[in-house]
């Protein structure tokens, strides 16, 4: 299968997010945006700017467990560079390939390189979708989830259709990189699943996705949103499971439309949510702004 060349990717992603600004009041986003203080921006960025440095570290934590020197600053300069690779190519993924491979051709293992990524990641998606349910669980009135679960009323074959096609996805997979998967999974329980490094994984990546949170909860607060806090944690946890779908540029399109469904599943304006998410894209497309640094020194070498 022949995949879309980057223009055409941008294009699909702007197209999505035009389409969730045009029917959810445009206008009454742009309002919300304009409130945007100094202050809230400046706390903001730095939250954005240290979750970069915190996931350095966890990838850095992995990669030694796994037997691949990566300095501190090395670290870091490697994931500023990926999470801009991230923020304006397509998938959302390419970056973290970009660092993989190179980390790869420095220590001369690409496999064992690729596996601390994939691993380094993996700790964060598992926090991410605990903290996600814990929050759905404990802190989304009864009333707010019955009303959504209206509004979301989905036939049984469609969990079913849903259950074949991952099976038959992992099958797939299976079948093409048995090896590359069989290392993985060796990897896997060396670098995160015994019980003390799975601890220790955990306990980073936690205050990671906090720092995400924290980014959310300060934006809602400063666009002068008046959703509490017991809605506002579960919603942002929901938006940044969204973005895990790699369909779009950096989430864009998706983060949004899924942003205003779920607000108004929740009783509130979908356009405080889409105001939400378009500032939170913005202020992570600025953060990783760093990663430009050492892209351009890549650029100069290639040509």
């Amino acid at each position: 299968m022949r995949r879309w060349p980057v223009w055409l990717r941008w294009g699909w992603t702007l197209a999505v997010l035009v389409a969730a600004l045009l029917a959810f009041d445009s206008a009454q986003v742009l309002s919300r945006l304009g409130r945007l203080s100094a202050s809230g921006l400046i706390a903001v960025l730095a939250l954005a700017l240290l979750q970069v440095v915190l996931s350095a570290g966890r990838w850095r934590y992995t990669a030694r467990l796994l037997g691949l020197p990566l300095p501190w600053s090395e670290a870091v300069r490697e994931y500023f560079l990926a999470s801009f690779i991230n923020q304006v190519m397509p998938g959302g993924v390419l970056g973290d390939a970009n660092r993989a491979l190179r980390h790869g051709r420095s220590t001369q293992q690409s496999l064992s390189a690729l596996n601390a990524v994939l691993i380094e990641r993996l700790a964060g998606q598992i926090v991410l979708a605990g903290l996600a349910i814990l929050a759905w669980w404990w802190l989304m009135p009864g009333d707010v989830v019955a009303r959504m679960m209206e509004g979301l009323q989905l036939p049984g074959w469609s969990l079913v259709l849903a259950a074949v096609m991952i099976g038959l996805l992992v099958a797939c997979l299976w079948s093409r990189l048995a090896f590359a998967i069989r290392s993985f999974l060796s990897a896997l329980h060396f670098a995160l699943l015994r019980p003390r490094v799975l601890l220790v994984q955990l306990g980073v990546s936690l205050p990671i996705i906090l720092c995400y949170v924290g980014v959310f909860l300060i934006l809602a607060r400063d666009l002068g949103m008046s959703m509490p806090v017991s809605l506002l944690i579960p919603g942002a946890l929901a938006l940044l499971l969204a973005m895990v779908l790699p369909i779009t540029v950096a989430g864009w399109g998706v983060r949004e439309s899924v942003a205003g469904i779920l607000w108004g599943l929740m009783g509130y304006s979908p356009a405080d949510g889409l105001a939400l998410s378009v500032a939170y894209g913005l202020v992570f497309l600025v953060a990783s702004a760093p990663g430009l640094v050492w892209l351009w020194p890549i650029r100069r070498a290639v040509a």
